[in-house]
């Protein structure tokens, strides 16, 4: 016989905050948080770039 959780997880917050997300990261690495926030800073880095020369 497992245990039961005695709530069981639900996808929001009680005020709308996706915990899948925090979730997902809270399984990653500290290295890989680092490497997936920096992949992104850099494609917005990309965008602001392009725009710029509008």
């Amino acid at each position: 016989m497992t245990e039961q959780d005695p709530q069981p997880q639900t996808d929001y917050s009680e005020d709308g905050v996706d915990l899948t997300l925090i979730r997902w990261m809270l399984s990653l690495t500290p290295a890989e948080r680092l490497q997936f926030l920096q992949r992104h800073v850099n494609a917005i880095l990309a965008i602001q770039r392009l725009n710029a020369g509008q």
